[in-house]
């Protein structure tokens, strides 16, 4: 089946092979839609731990396979990752959260991706021309005259497409500033968020995603929307130092009772917040006792980071 896909592509297959500490392959599917959209492919682990790469439209293999194998890349090469363990207690919600926090956590990671593709090649004026004919396929233009529900949709998909085109948008400017006026606005205030300093590491990117969150809440509050405090519902995997990994936990965060609940067993959830970022790196369940509650947290807080990440299971990455 490789063999449908470019050098370019097979020679970052083996690279994710290299690293991947299991069997990974890709699968090509059927479907044509003449346009390209980043839900065209996804991972499926199978139960011996193997990793099948789908790449379920075939408009452009190369593209959509590169993506794809960017992303997993990324992850075995120790990006942080986003991960859900909290529940406002409305499923409705948390998909709505859980569905702005993973569209504003991939504009931040499509930076290096896309930094990748151009680099090798992969990246063209005809994948420029399918991935704008795939927003103007899928996001309905702005009516002055409606309700915008789809602001928020809207926004979130032009960010990325300044990612995708680097800002330089060209011919695609004009497209989208006339289809989609406001939400343009928005998405240039947020990708000046991604455009102030390279990412280009783990640090990088975890800095630039902490960023990002927040700057989401101000554009939000500026619309007249709800926030959607970030910060706190989405933990996001921590990047240290070698210096912080010899610390205490009360040295670099401070663990606070939160109003939501453990997703996986709805007990009250404590959220580690960063002392310089204010963004949730770890969440924990404690005694209910007031006595053992005590003793629970003095513990955990004279931990060094090293031992405290290894007894929670969380991941140690280095700077």
């Amino acid at each position: 089946m490789t063999e449908k896909f470019s050098a370019t592509v097979k020679t970052l297959l083996t690279e994710v092979k290299q690293l991947a500490k299991s069997p990974v392959t890709l699968e090509i599917g059927s479907d044509r839609a003449g346009y390209l959209r980043h839900d065209q492919s996804y991972q499926e682990r199978s139960a011996d731990g193997s990793l099948k790469v789908v790449v379920a439209d075939v408009t452009n293999i190369d593209y959509t396979a590169s993506h794809e194998l960017l992303h997993l890349l990324l992850s075995q090469q120790h990006y942080p990752q986003i991960h859900f363990n909290l529940t406002t207690h409305d499923h409705d919600l948390d998909q709505q959260l859980e569905a702005t926090a993973v569209e504003l956590y991939h504009a931040a990671v499509h930076v290096p991706i896309v930094a990748v593709q151009k680099q090798r090649g992969i990246i063209d004026d005809t994948v420029q021309a399918q991935y704008l004919k795939g927003i103007e396929t899928v996001v309905p233009p702005e009516d002055p005259a409606k309700n915008d529900r789809l602001l928020i949709f809207r926004t979130l998909t032009l960010l990325d497409a300044l990612v995708f085109y680097q800002g330089q948008l060209a011919t695609a400017k004009k497209v989208l500033t006339a289809r989609y006026p406001i939400a343009y606005q928005g998405a240039e205030q947020l990708y000046q968020i991604l455009a102030d300093k390279p990412i280009d590491s783990p640090f990088t990117l975890r800095r630039a995603v902490v960023k990002l969150f927040a700057a989401f809440d101000q554009w939000l509050a500026n619309v007249g929307l709800a926030q959607t405090h970030h910060n706190q519902f989405v933990t996001l995997d921590g990047v240290f130092s070698q210096r912080q990994t010899h610390l205490e936990v009360r040295q670099l965060f401070q663990i606070l009772h939160s109003e939501l609940t453990l997703r996986d067993n709805k007990r009250s959830a404590y959220i580690g917040l960063g002392k310089n970022d204010q963004q949730n790196t770890f969440v924990l369940s404690a005694p209910q006792a007031e006595k053992q509650r005590a003793d629970f947290f003095k513990q955990i807080y004279g931990q060094k980071m090293t031992d405290f990440l290894q007894k929670q299971h969380l991941p140690l990455l280095i700077r």
